[in-house]
């Protein structure tokens, strides 16, 4: 496993705790820490694909092991697509559905 990754991952748990932590910001203050999570995340599913796409990283774990991670990642992926669900649907009901259809060209957030 490669340390620097590691150290740099703490780095980034202890910058999004410290963004989690700030309350008193402006709306793009917030925008921009829900940027910096989704790049976290990004990052970290690019790291997750090099692994699962590697015979030979992936033969090192038990299948007892390959079991339980892929409980915990099922989980996790669930929750945020049900996440991603209501939120959407909350959306559409603000009509930012119906804006994005008027004009497709149109990024709407």
């Amino acid at each position: 496993m490669n340390q620097g990754w590691i150290e740099r991952t703490q780095k980034t748990l202890d910058q999004l705790e410290k963004i989690k932590e700030k309350r008193d910001i402006d709306r793009l203050e917030i925008v921009t820490g829900m940027r910096f999570s989704f790049g976290a995340l990004s990052q970290s599913l690019g790291g997750w694909m090099q692994w699962v796409n590697s015979p030979e990283i992936m033969s090192q774990f038990t299948r007892e092991e390959l079991l339980e991670i892929s409980d915990k990642l099922i989980e996790m992926v669930s929750a945020f697509v049900e996440y991603d669900r209501d939120i959407t649907d909350y959306g559409m009901q603000k009509g930012l559905g119906k804006q994005r259809e008027e004009d497709p060209n149109r990024f709407v957030i």
